[in-house]
């Protein structure tokens, strides 16, 4: 019977596909770089990281990977998730012709969560965080899937 439940859950929490019709630039706006990064962890580690806006994934990152987008310039809410699992949010003011940092990291309170799968299912997987730009040392030892 547990294991019906479970299997429920995970089939009702659906899957996450990044979306092809994404525009990341409007003809006429001024536009500013995104980068988002994922360093390797253990936690969350076989899972996908998903980056997106409004419910649209644009981004898929994996351990030591990351991605650098041209979109508008404002305030963006970007949302990070994994499959089957809640979306976290993060709202950011992109400037004109500036790069923006993002990084992603596994929810610490994700930990005690994963012990019980009703649970797991209402904690994020991934926080993500503004923060400097990785130097071009770090960025040469992570994947670029930009792009993809």
């Amino acid at each position: 019977m547990k294991k019906l439940i479970i299997l429920g859950l995970i089939v009702l929490s659906g899957c996450t596909t990044l979306s092809n019709d994404y525009s990341f630039v409007t003809e006429g706006s001024e536009t500013s770089e995104l980068l988002v990064y994922r360093e390797s962890a253990f936690q969350a580690g076989a899972a996908s990281l998903y980056v997106g806006e409004g419910d649209q994934y644009f981004m898929k990152l994996r351990n030591d990977q990351y991605s650098v987008v041209e979109i508008d310039s404002g305030n963006h809410v970007l949302q990070a998730k994994a499959d089957a699992s809640p979306a976290s949010i993060l709202e950011v003011d992109l400037v004109p012709g500036k790069t923006t940092c993002i990084a992603s990291k596994p929810n610490r309170e994700m930990l005690g969560a994963a012990i019980i799968p009703i649970i797991a299912n209402m904690v994020p997987t991934f926080l993500l965080e503004k923060t400097e730009c990785p130097t071009p040392e770090i960025l040469a030892e992570m994947n670029n899937v930009s792009g993809s």
